[in-house]
């Protein structure tokens, strides 16, 4: 870390900030306003009671659109993996913020699966 860069003298303590702190910097997140669900089980799962976790990379946008996704960590089934990444993709974001203003930013987003109960059909 570089502490040359700023040095503030503040209630008798020597704060030193490097560059890369100056700006307030957010990372982009899942906005818990609840306008995003959980995905449904997929259908295809059912027979072979499948489930996992499938972890989602997502690039966002300055307007917290999502811009692509990736699967960062598979669930060992096709399915589940599609159905979070489907759903992931069209979720809303809070954007990455860099000095107050929105920037575009990367986050990633785990969903679990688990087979509906079969007492509920």
């Amino acid at each position: 870390m570089d502490f040359k860069a700023i040095s503030i003298l503040a209630a008798g303590a020597l704060l030193f900030v490097s560059p890369a702190l100056a700006g307030i910097t957010a990372k982009a997140h899942v906005d818990t306003s609840g306008v995003n669900m959980q995905p449904a089980y997929p259908a295809t799962a059912l027979a072979g009671h499948e489930q996992g976790a499938v972890i989602v990379a997502a690039a966002i946008r300055e307007d917290g659109t999502v811009k692509n996704v990736a699967i960062a960590a598979s669930s060992g089934y096709d399915d589940l993996d599609n159905a979070a990444a489907n759903a992931v993709y069209k979720w809303k974001f809070v954007p990455a913020m860099v000095d107050g203003n929105s920037v575009e930013g990367d986050t990633q987003v785990k969903i679990v699966f688990n087979p509906p109960d079969e007492a509920q059909k």
